[in-house]
């Protein structure tokens, strides 16, 4: 926002000043040639009125010396009888009982002097508008990063009417948006009662049905269908206090691996784990370890329990990359895995979508790919905390290959 009122600040007030300069220079200019113009007819008067009282030669000649024009050359006179009197030639000025007064014009030359000062004026003010202008703003800019920063929270504004209309808008939209808020988590609410209860009276159900081939597969259908509920709910919960903070990408995935270590090697699978440096993204930890926690539930879920999966996180340009493969059967269309509903594999595809979310909330990006273990390759990309990085950047990835 700053940026753009800097430019516009530069746009409007720069023409002014390049009008300004312009208008000055031509000014001054046609009054230097005006003043060299007012000097050559008083030096022309001059003459002509010695010519008034005597036409002697001598006395006319010593005149034109005298003068500023005529010490230049450029003043001369043509008596009566023919007779040419100085130098020069030019524009006959004026004329006396049949003699002839003429000046050529004195060469004029441009003000640089007085222009440079006139820009160095013109920049001093451009920085003064600058400066004032972005006074005048600051408030507004204030009020955009305390909206950003909480919903419903008053915007409040003092100077024109057009600023204050602009706060009031502003506070009337962070009204509606926090009353929609609390809607959405009324509906979430009774959305997570309506769904629970009946699945608790279908477990219980489930449970009394006995052993054989169709009760496990209603338990297991029970089981999945609860699982899928309770992301769905998860997902729908408002992220604003979990996006918030700031956290360490490799502390994060340290801590949550001791767990799927653990569960690994209970499976005899084999996990590769590499953290490298300290590298902070702005999201909470428990943000980030519920995405950590997500990709290797699906992991675990969705591939043998001799799969291989590899956890790795690399920093590099601004950019975390946080990557989770395995050694599984991968997708079979990566492309559409990133719907909601549609990831194929017996799931909902929730979890890519809860994934997605976190790395955009950061400016980033989620790949699916097919890893070097064989199977699926989820990439996320977060962006870095205060940090400042390019929109496209994928010379990270592939550092992190060429090192692998």
């Amino acid at each position: 926002m700053r940026a753009v009122i800097t430019r516009a600040l530069l746009l409007g007030a720069g023409l002014v000043a390049v009008v300004f300069v312009l208008t000055a220079g031509f000014l001054t200019y046609s009054h230097s040639v005006q003043t060299a113009a007012e000097a050559d007819r008083r030096d022309a008067a001059v003459v002509a009125g010695v010519l008034a009282v005597s036409s002697d030669a001598d006395a006319v000649r010593g005149t034109i010396a005298r003068t500023a024009a005529g010490a230049e050359g450029r003043l001369s006179v043509v008596l009566a009888d023919g007779t040419r009197l100085g130098a020069g030639g030019g524009e006959p000025v004026s004329s006396v009982d049949g003699a002839v007064v003429s000046v050529v014009p004195a060469p004029v030359a441009f003000p640089f002097l007085t222009m440079f000062l006139v820009i160095v004026l013109a920049g001093v003010s451009l920085a003064g508008a600058l400066w004032l202008g972005h006074r005048t703003f600051t408030p507004v800019l204030h009020a955009l990063r305390d909206l950003k920063s909480s919903v419903g929270r008053r915007v409040r504004l003092r100077g024109p009417r057009e600023l204050e209309e602009l706060a009031d808008s502003i506070d009337e939209a962070s009204s509606r948006t926090s009353l929609l808020l609390a809607k959405e988590r009324e509906m979430i609410a009774d959305v997570s009662h309506r769904l629970r209860t009946p699945l608790a009276a279908l477990r219980l159900d489930a449970d009394a049905v006995g052993s054989g081939a169709v009760a496990d597969r209603i338990r297991s259908a029970v089981g999945t269908l609860g699982h899928d509920v309770d992301r769905i709910i998860q997902s729908l919960q408002p992220t604003e206090v979990e996006v918030a903070g700031k956290c360490d990408v490799a502390a994060v995935v340290e801590t949550r691996m001791v767990f799927w270590s653990a569960h690994a090697a209970d499976q005899g699978r084999v996990c590769e784990i590499d953290v490298g440096e300290p590298c902070w993204v702005p999201l909470s930890p428990d943000a980030l370890g519920a995405v950590v926690d997500t990709l290797l539930e699906n992991v675990f879920r969705h591939t043998p329990p001799a799969a291989p999966v590899g956890v790795s996180v690399v920093r590099h340009a601004g950019w975390v990359t946080l990557v989770v493969e395995d050694g599984g059967t991968g997708l079979a269309d990566p492309s559409s895995a990133l719907h909601r509903g549609s990831s194929g594999g017996g799931s909902t595809g929730l979890g890519l979508d809860i994934a997605r979310a976190a790395a955009e909330a950061t400016g980033g990006t989620i790949h699916l790919e097919r890893g070097r273990l064989g199977g699926a390759r989820v990439r996320l990309r977060f962006g870095e905390a205060n940090s400042h990085h390019e929109p496209e950047s994928p010379r990270a990835w592939r550092l992190w290959q060429g090192h692998h």
